[in-house]
C-alpha cells in the first residue's frame, strides 16, 4: 500500500527575502526603540530632556517669590516678596520691595555681589563671591538652583542608585563632591555639593506643572552647618524673549556706608512692625 507523501512547498526566493527582510527590519526596530517607562535608562532620559529644557530658561527668565531667610548668621528674618530676573550664563539680580519702594536690590554678575539699601544708603560690593561662598560661578549656581537646572555626567548613571522613590547619582567634579537625587519623573529632590567640610544644599519640594520640564515652585538652599537657609517660593514663573542689559546694572554712589547683616535685620524688623 502505497502512502501519500505530503511536502511543504518551497519558498520561492523572492517570497523568502521579503520574510528576511522584514524578520531583520523588526530586529531593527526592536533594538531602536525607546527604553520602557519605568526602567532606569528611561528616568535618565526624562531627567536630560527636563534639564536641558529648564536651563534653557536661563537665556532669560524673570518671576515673583516670597523670599524667607533664616539661620545662625541672620535669625529668622521677616519674609519678603522679591522680584527675580536671570540671565545666561551668569547674572542674576533679587528686587526686594516694600511700601516705600525698594527695600533691597541685589545683583550678582560672574563673581561679584553688588547690593544697595536706598532708604538707608547702605551698599555692598564684594568681588570673589565664589571663595566667600566657597561655591564656582556663584551666579551661574543660583541660576541653576532657581530653575532646578542640574544634569549629572554619564558617568554618575553608570553607578546609579535606584530605590521606590527615584535614584540617587554621585560625581566628583575636581575637588568638588556632588550628590544629586531624582525623583520618579526625574525632576531633581535634591542637590548637594561639597568642598573640604564645607556642603551646600538645594532642595525642591514644589513644582508649577507636571513631567520632568516642570518649574519648581519652591526652591531652599542651606549649608551644612545651619549657617543660612534661604526659602523661595516662586509664582508667576516665565520666560522673557529680550534681556534688557539694564536689569543688571546697578551701580553704588561714592558716599554710601557699608552694608552689614546687622543692618539687614534692623530695616526688616523695621518693615515688620509697619505692616
Amino acid at each position: 500500500m502505497s502512502g501519500s507523501v505530503t511536502t511543504r512547498p518551497r519558498l520561492r526566493p523572492p517570497y523568502a527575502f521579503s520574510l528576511a527582510t522584514l524578520v531583520m527590519l523588526a530586529s531593527l526596530a526592536a533594538g531602536c526603540a525607546p527604553p520602557a517607562p519605568g526602567t532606569l535608562e528611561s528616568l535618565e532620559g526624562a531627567a536630560r530632556t527636563g534639564a536641558h529644557r529648564r536651563e534653557r530658561r536661563l537665556q532669560g527668565l524673570e518671576a515673583r517669590a516670597v523670599l524667607r531667610v533664616d539661620g545662625r548668621a541672620t535669625g529668622r528674618l521677616p519674609a519678603v516678596s522679591v522680584t527675580t530676573r536671570l540671565a545666561a550664563p551668569d547674572r542674576l539680580r533679587l528686587q526686594a520691595r516694600w511700601l516705600l519702594g525698594v527695600l533691597l536690590d541685589a545683583v550678582v554678575a560672574s563673581d561679584t555681589l553688588t547690593a544697595w539699601m536706598p532708604s538707608e544708603r547702605l551698599g555692598l560690593r564684594l568681588p570673589g563671591l565664589a571663595d566667600s561662598l566657597r561655591i564656582r560661578e556663584p551666579a551661574r549656581f543660583l541660576g541653576r538652583a532657581i530653575v532646578a537646572g542640574w544634569q549629572a555626567p554619564a558617568e554618575a548613571w553608570r553607578g546609579a542608585r535606584a530605590d521606590s522613590a527615584g535614584v540617587s547619582l554621585d560625581w566628583r567634579e575636581g575637588n568638588e563632591t556632588w550628590g544629586l537625587r531624582l525623583d520618579t519623573a526625574g525632576r531633581p529632590s535634591e542637590l548637594s555639593v561639597a568642598r573640604d567640610s564645607h556642603r551646600v544644599t538645594v532642595r525642591y519640594s514644589g513644582w508649577h506643572g507636571p513631567g520632568a520640564a516642570a518649574l519648581p515652585s519652591r526652591v531652599e538652599l542651606r549649608d551644612g552647618d545651619g549657617w543660612l537657609r534661604v526659602r523661595m517660593d516662586l509664582e508667576d514663573v516665565h520666560s522673557v524673549k529680550k534681556v534688557k542689559p539694564a536689569w543688571f546694572r546697578l551701580s553704588l554712589p561714592d558716599d554710601f556706608e557699608p552694608l552689614a547683616l546687622d543692618d539687614l535685620r534692623r530695616v526688616l524688623s523695621l518693615r515688620e512692625k509697619l505692616r
